[in-house]
């Protein structure tokens, strides 16, 4: 779709653009996309904000007009500094397993540094944290084991990305820290039974621990899970898909990566599809069964839409008091916290047919905006309770 879209007016589009120096670099040799210097610099700033620039400037580098082009610089230095972070990361993975080791876990990861495995330049894929799950009945003793080493509450990041309460950062050796955040279960990927999961994993041997990554189907849907969750805004999470959906092989269990929920099979397929459609993967391992011929328009312009901004700091958004106390902020909270259709869709368990997304996303809106007020005065209501009980 991304060097052959039927609407040739989105051919300057920077979402549509994005797809185009994207489709396929997650193999060995991508493709040179037909940009010129112009259309280069002016994705420079989305290619880092995506996570997206390391592999970007290892198939782009090839073409002598793009190096010498303004903003040639910027996307180099984040290539050289995606692989030396790389190279920390992967020593604090490797301390991190052996300290699990020691106490008899073999964590299961996934997301982040077990996706990387699928392409072919591994060290290219970026990551903030470690997504962990204990053993089966193991969480607390994981809890307890990475409170020793939390360095302290965890602030705001300079995308501005919320961390959440199993959030920990750990220096597990001196000068060495590394973000985990532990997750209880896998039911928000729609994998309900962590202990099924865990069972079909894979163990990775590390120097010094053991980690378990997911089985290639488990793992795929909960990429494309965690994917719609967030509403497709971060094209990296796409192009993992790609790169996963390349590496499927004729063992592939597609009843175990579907699930038996009837929507949910068809949210997997369109992903899939929009996979093939941007981002040009090789779908010739999908059955026909699992392909989608009546893809949603608004799918794909949703994508399209996020990618023109692929930026953390856009997802952040300031605590609803603020809102609160001076309504003039109110309109643009609204806008901030408007739930896009893709995501408004699967936080309902809606269908992704034709049909207008609007009352998903007021559904979703709805219930989010109560939720954050709830939140919110209950805070206010422990804060006031506190300072008239003198903190006791």
């Amino acid at each position: 779709m991304s060097v052959s879209r039927k609407n040739s007016d989105l051919a300057s589009d920077d979402g549509a653009l994005l797809a185009t120096v994207l489709a396929g670099i997650w193999r060995d040799d991508p493709p040179l996309p037909p940009i010129d210097a112009e259309q280069f610099s002016r994705l420079v700033p989305l290619l880092i904000g995506s996570g997206t620039a390391g592999f970007a400037w290892q198939s782009l580098s090839r073409d002598a007009r793009l190096k010498a082009a303004k903003g040639a610089s910027e996307l180099r230095n984040a290539h050289h500094h995606l692989a030396i972070q790389a190279s920390v990361k992967g020593e604090a993975l490797d301390a991190l397993a052996a300290q699990f080791a020691s106490a008899g876990l073999q964590p299961l990861i996934f997301k982040g540094w077990a996706i990387a495995r699928y392409y072919a330049a591994s060290h290219l894929r970026p990551f903030g944290d470690f997504d962990l799950c204990a053993p089966p009945g193991r969480h607390a003793e994981a809890e307890t084991l990475l409170g020793r080493y939390t360095t302290g509450t965890l602030p705001h990041d300079s995308q501005g990305l919320v961390h959440l309460a199993n959030n920990f950062q750990v220096e597990i050796s001196s000068g060495l820290i590394a973000t985990v955040d532990l997750h209880a279960d896998l039911k928000k990927y729609r994998c309900p039974s962590l202990a099924a999961v865990y069972e079909r994993s894979i163990p990775v041997r590390l120097a010094h621990g053991t980690v378990r990554v997911p089985s290639h189907e488990d793992h795929l849907r909960l990429a494309v899970l965690h994917f719609l969750r967030h509403g497709g805004w971060r094209p990296l999470w796409l192009v993992d898909i790609a790169a996963m959906v390349e590496s499927i092989t004729d063992k592939f269990d597609w009843e175990l990566c579907l699930g038996d929920q009837p929507h949910v099979r068809r949210w997997v397929a369109c992903v899939l599809q929009l996979a093939s459609d941007l981002l040009g993967a090789r779908n010739e391992h999908i059955p026909a069964s699992c392909r989608v011929d009546d893809m949603p328009a608004w799918i794909t312009a949703t994508v399209l839409n996020e990618w023109r901004a692929p930026f953390a700091a856009r997802q952040a958004v300031r605590p609803l008091g603020d809102a609160i106390a001076d309504p003039r902020l109110f309109p643009g909270e609204l806008v901030q916290r408007w739930p896009n259709a893709i995501r408004a869709t699967a936080d309902l368990d809606g269908p992704f047919d034709a049909s207008t997304r609007l009352p998903y996303q007021l559904a979703s809106f709805t219930a989010s905006a109560w939720g954050r007020v709830a939140r919110t005065f209950a805070g206010r209501q422990a804060k006031r309770s506190n300072s008239q009980t003198g903190g006791l």
